[in-house]
């Protein structure tokens, strides 16, 4: 239930065009359709039109989103919009914060830091109504050539066989049929695509309200998430405090179980309510109002042959925590690129159920910390509201209670550890990043400029070596090789705990791979290809093909460079010792008819 007021931002309309698939003779297949435009329909057109894959974005709406709904945007989302260079006008826009802090009635009980070092090129969070960040995405999405996006056009029905998925669509000038090779539905918490699938959507709803109440108003409130429980101005209950653009602030009030909703959206009991928190001197207006009600739900499996569910259509949670657009990007971050390498016949079909057994313990850990986090927020018995005023009792004073106060774990990168793309380290590592996690952020020196690790990688694979011996910066479709010398900056040094001859396999969805320490040796050269091989699919001979046509080459350069280099300042007879030496040691790597085959060539 929501009260509108539109005041700071007007909703751009979109009008209905007829497309030529609607005077087809027959029904006109495309790579993939996309039903639904909000942010996660939206990310995922952008991100496939990156991939070079084309796509037709249907949404029966004419317009953005109405109110600003979602409103906090973490470091990965923006990383990812850093990738599909949308994330500028975010940031011009935004309201950065990092610092949040947590009262108990009328106490500071804690603060905490989500990004205490430097080095990053992007907050830990930005605070930005959703409207905007819709807009941003339809702007970037309608200028580009492979989105097709068809605004007042809504799914109606759709069967799926072998070979692709037909889709039938209603629009203001009648019906007509398009055909997909894979449907990606992200049409929400009611998704008409799960329910013409008939698929379960199952969960836990909790009973507790809370209305949102967006203000305009003056005040000198930091730019920080507050979040109070128990404060003089909602007794028994909690609330939180953002700002957002153009002096908006968003104010959640806790309300409790068994209310009258048509009367708590009454806008003077709505005053009524703000004035007890922000006093009679503060002045404010209502911008945007609505209530709602927990709820933490999942589809089984986001699989469905050629039907792939995103998003919200695919789960749910509370939005403490700002985990539900944010694990919709990051949904589409993870499904694009399997996607596009299937299309492109780079991955076997396969590779798309991996988005299952990765996005779905995501989605579990979203909703466990969500589910907690309601708990904690709204305890259900008296033991248990004991337990959570005792905890934040102790929390001003002890580190091991603050652990446990929980008002919405913000969101972060789940870590693919348990992956079958994911290959287990062989070597020892001192730190804490390792395979399945997200690339963390950092500067690092190359060609003499200083740069952002994040704007080193693209939509492909990234090779990242670490070597002294030559600087190479090589991009094929499917994997950019970088060479980074060590000793660049001490912050990448001990963040990945890289030395020479190291390396790192990074996913086009900006997650490690693999790692390694002797890339220059052929045994240990071998587990990258293995590594890549195990991410593409086994028994495909791209990823050993990719690297001896694309990366191999430059092997022998790095070996040359480094044979010249050792004898740099050294006399006509150190250098004759050094080669017969090297000759010497060599003889142990290679057989006796090898020996006798090369002598003979050279001789020729």
């Amino acid at each position: 239930m929501n009260w509108v007021l539109p005041k700071t931002y007007s909703n751009p309309l979109f009008p209905y065009q007829r497309s030529l698939d609607q005077d087809a003779p027959s029904p006109v297949r495309h790579p993939v359709v996309i039903i639904g435009a909000g942010p996660t329909g939206l990310t995922a057109a952008l991100d496939l039109a990156s991939r070079g894959i084309r796509t037709v974005l249907i949404t029966k709406e004419n317009t953005v989103v109405v109110g600003s709904r979602a409103i906090c945007f973490s470091k990965k989302t923006l990383e990812v919009m850093n990738r599909l260079q949308v994330v500028d006008k975010m940031l011009e826009k935004g309201v950065v914060w990092n610092i949040g802090k947590v009262f108990y009635d009328e106490d500071l009980v804690y603060e905490f830091n989500l990004l205490p070092e430097d080095g990053h090129k992007l907050p830990a969070f930005i605070n930005l109504q959703q409207y905007y960040f819709e807009e941003y995405l339809v702007e970037a999405a309608m200028k580009h050539p492979l989105i097709d996006l068809r605004w007042e056009e809504e799914m109606v029905d759709l069967t799926q066989d072998e070979e692709k998925v037909s889709i039938h669509i209603q629009t203001p000038e009648g019906k007509y049929q398009l055909e997909a090779e894979y449907l990606l539905a992200c049409d929400g918490v009611y998704s008409p695509t799960r329910k013409k699938c008939g698929i379960p959507y199952e969960g836990e709803a909790f009973a507790e309200n809370f209305l949102i109440a967006d203000i305009t108003m003056e005040h000198d409130f930091p730019t920080e998430r507050w979040f109070w429980f128990d404060p003089p101005f909602n007794r028994a209950y909690s609330a939180l405090l953002h700002k957002q653009p153009d002096g908006v602030w968003r104010i959640d009030l806790q309300l409790g179980m068994d209310i009258d909703k048509e009367q708590e959206l009454d806008p003077d009991r709505i005053k009524s309510r703000l004035r007890q928190m922000l006093g009679d001197e503060v002045g404010f207006e209502l911008e945007w109002t609505s209530i709602y009600q927990f709820r933490c739900m999942r589809m089984e499996t986001f699989v469905h042959d050629r039907i792939i569910f995103a998003g919200d259509s695919a789960h749910l949670v509370s939005p403490f925590g700002a985990r539900g657009a944010n694990s919709g990007v990051q949904d589409v971050d993870n499904v694009c690129w399997k996607l596009a390498y299937v299309l492109n016949n780079w991955a076997p079909k396969s590779l798309l159920n991996t988005y299952d057994e990765e996005r779905s313990p995501a989605a579990d850990e979203n909703i466990f910390h969500s589910s907690n986090a309601t708990d904690f927020i709204s305890p259900k018995t008296e033991i248990s509201l004991q337990f959570r005023n005792v905890a934040l009792d102790l929390a001003a004073s002890h580190d091991f209670a603050r652990r446990l106060i929980n008002s919405g774990r913000l969101s972060d990168p789940y870590r693919y550890r348990d992956s079958s793309l994911t290959s287990p380290d062989s070597d020892s590592w001192n730190c804490e990043l390792g395979p399945g996690y997200a690339v963390s952020d950092v500067p690092v020196e190359l060609r003499g400029k200083t740069v952002q690790l994040i704007d080193l990688l693209g939509n492909e694979f990234s090779l990242i070596h670490i070597s002294q011996t030559v600087e190479v910066y090589q991009t094929t479709s499917i994997l950019r090789y970088i060479v980074i010398p060590p000793d660049t900056s001490k912050a990448f040094e001990e963040k990945y705990d890289c030395r020479e001859d190291s390396w790192y396999l990074i996913r086009p969805d900006h997650h490690i791979a693999a790692r390694g320490r002797c890339f220059y040796d052929e045994h240990n050269r071998a587990n990258f290809v293995l590594a890549f091989e195990r991410v593409l699919g086994k028994g495909l001979d791209s990823p050993r093909k990719i690297f001896n046509e694309h990366l191999g080459k430059y092997l022998p350069d790095h070996k040359y460079k480094l044979l010249v280099d050792a004898h740099k300042g050294l006399t006509k007879k150190e250098s004759e010792r050094l080669n017969s030496k090297l000759i010497l040691m060599l003889l142990e790597k290679v057989t006796f008819r090898e020996l006798e085959t090369t002598i003979r060539q050279v001789l020729s």
